[in-house]
This record gives structure tokens, C-alpha cells and sequence, in this order.
């Protein structure tokens, strides 16, 4: 409840549910409805029926590499694109997705189903009023949606918070001017071992990219150091923190021009990363005494973890969409700090 309530005027967003038949391929038929407002999560074109026990026709399902955490929720995800289109790869780093992009997120709490969120782009300019966003909160008998345009604390009577359209925006307008989180270059860059998700060289296979990475294969873009230590620590910054610390963010331009999400142009060495060159060894605004952001082999005199582990509301990191601290992010940062 306290991240709903303390941040409300900033924003928030944050994925579940049955797997079903997505179809042969993503642009397979195009998707019914009020294209702005729609009144069911059946609406948005998503399930053939309202307790979406079947995925419509030209969805397909997605898993990231590295995932955002949500407070233990399990999510699912998927992803619609308008017939003969393609999304805007000219940019690897920040995808830009047509006009009647739609893609979907659930989270359920104990196997049940409490929200699904839907990320629209509805016009094709480069301003808030081109997306929509919402969350469509399950009924108690798991067969009805009804859209909460202002959230809901405690859904269902689970810890569980669903934001606002407001708190949304406040993570997705972070991230310009792509405002998609999880579904890029770097989080699809995988062997993703479910057929039915798509990962990068699918959408490469499919003729889905602008301007794709050559040839259909995983690791297009991989990531340096070792996969103990390194490679986690940066995947879980990249999901976790990115989508606020990165230059194009209210955070980065008003506070703290601190750099967690990764660009393919800077993976060559570890050190030419942007965690390494924008935290590490780097002064911070001092805080509970400590004044890095990341003191090497000193996690405890780290400002990241103090802020990471703080159950202090204004200090908390990350700010929105979390109430809980991610244990096993925890133990991957501490175990990264300790071994640089």
C-alpha cells in the first residue's frame, strides 16, 4: 500500500495469467474495439472471451531476459502489432512502435489473477497524449475485468496495489521515446526456451524490425564480464532501474545523472558500461553517512544498497511499483559490489 499512497503524484506500472494459442504470427488479424477507451480487458482485443481462457488470433506472448520485480507477483505478457507494420529499430537502444501498438501485462498474486495492464499507443507524435495506459483489475471469481483508471490498494485483499493511469505515466514517460520497458533489443536478446514467446531472432526471422541486427541468431548484443557476478548485476539494473535512470528521464534531468540502462554501443568492455561509469567509484548526495554510489568491495558503504534496503519511503529505491525488497536483487548487487 505505501508506494500507491506515497508516490501517487509521480507515477507507477509494473504482468500473469493462462497460456493459450497466440497464432502463427504477430500481425495475423487486426483488433477490434475502441481504439482509446475500452471497457474490458475483452475489449482491448486481447482474449476471445471475458474470463480470457483463450489469447485472441495476432497476439504473441514475451518474456524479457531480465525481469522487473513486482513483489513476488507472477506475470505474462504480450504484445500486438497493427497489420504490415514494423517497429522503429533505427535506434536499438530506444525501439519506437507504430501507431495501434498494444501490449499487455498480468499479475497474479497466489495463482490468482489481480490486474492486467494495457500499454497503448494511440497517435504518432512524441507527447503523453499519444499513449494510453490502464489497468484492468480481475473480479474475485476470476471471469470479469472492469478498468481502475485511479488504482487500487490492496486488490482482491491481496498486498497487492494496482497504480493509477497517472503512476503509469510516471514510469513509461520516463523512457522516451520509446516508453515500452521489457520488450528491446537487449531484453529479447535470448534463447527464450518457450516457443510460443518471441525473442529477438523471431522478430528478426518475421521482418519485424526496421533496421535489425545481423543474422537471426541470439547474442546480437552480449553482455561483458562473467555470468556469476557481472552479467546479473547488470540485467537487474538495466530492468529494475533503467527505465528512470537513463538520460532521457525526469530523474536523470532533474536529479541524478546516474546511468543503469545498458546501450548496445557501450558493451564492449565492463568498464565502458554505463553502471561502471556513472556509479562506481562515483559520488552520490550523501546519504545515511555514506557518499558513493558504489563503493567496490563495500556494499554496506554503498549509497545503491543503503537505498535499496531502506524501508524509509523517501529514500527507497526503486520509487515506484515495489513495497517489498527483491531479495535475490539484493544478494546480485552485493555479490557484484563485493567482487569488483
Amino acid at each position: 500500500m505505501r508506494w500507491l499512497l506515497a508516490v501517487c503524484a509521480l507515477g507507477a506500472c509494473g504482468d500473469n495469467g493462462n497460456h493459450s494459442d497466440a497464432g502463427d504470427g504477430l500481425r495475423d488479424t487486426p483488433i477490434d474495439g475502441d481504439p482509446n477507451n475500452p471497457a474490458t480487458l475483452l475489449d482491448t482485443g486481447l482474449c476471445t472471451d471475458a474470463a480470457c481462457t483463450q489469447i485472441a488470433p495476432g497476439i504473441k506472448a514475451y518474456k524479457p531476459r531480465f525481469e522487473l520485480w513486482a513483489d513476488g507477483a507472477t506475470k505474462r505478457r504480450w504484445i500486438y502489432l497493427p497489420p504490415g507494420t514494423q517497429i522503429n529499430t533505427s535506434d536499438m537502444d530506444y525501439w519506437q512502435f507504430p501507431v495501434g501498438t498494444k501490449l499487455w501485462k498480468e499479475f497474479a498474486v497466489g495463482g490468482t489473477r489481480i490486474e492486467t495492464r494495457l500499454v497503448m499507443r494511440i497517435g504518432a507524435g512524441d507527447t503523453m497524449a499519444d499513449w494510453f495506459y490502464v489497468a484492468y483489475v480481475w473480479n474475485a471469481t476470476q471471469d470479469a475485468t472492469t478498468p481502475e483508471p485511479f488504482g487500487v490498494v490492496d486488490a482482491l485483499g491481496t498486498p497487492h496495489d494496482v497504480p493509477s493511469r497517472l503512476m503509469c505515466r510516471g514510469c513509461h514517460e520516463n523512457l522516451k521515446p520509446s516508453r515500452v520497458l521489457g520488450f528491446s533489443a537487449l531484453q529479447l536478446d535470448f534463447d527464450n526456451p518457450d516457443p510460443d514467446e518471441l525473442d529477438l531472432p523471431e522478430l528478426v526471422a518475421q521482418g519485424l524490425l526496421t533496421n535489425p541486427p545481423s543474422g537471426a541468431r541470439s547474442g546480437s548484443f552480449p553482455l561483458p564480464g562473467d555470468t556469476t557476478y557481472q552479467q546479473p548485476a547488470l540485467g537487474y539494473m538495466h530492468a529494475n532501474c533503467g527505465h528512470c535512470h537513463n538520460p532521457t528521464s525526469n530523474v536523470f534531468l532533474n536529479n541524478t545523472p546516474m546511468k543503469l540502462r545498458l546501450t548496445v554501443g557501450n558493451l564492449g568492455q565492463l568498464t565502458s558500461t554505463e553502471p561502471y561509469t556513472t556509479a562506481v567509484n562515483q559520488n552520490g548526495k550523501a546519504i545515511g553517512g555514506l557518499m558513493k554510489i558504489v563503493d567496490p568491495n563495500k556494499p554496506d558503504m554503498s549509497i545503491m544498497i543503503y537505498r535499496l534496503e531502506s524501508t524509509n519511503v523517501s529514500e527507497k529505491m526503486p520509487a515506484l511499483g515495489t513495497e517489498m525488497l527483491d531479495p535475490t536483487g539484493d544478494t546480485t548487487l552485493r555479490d557484484w559490489i563485493n567482487h569488483l
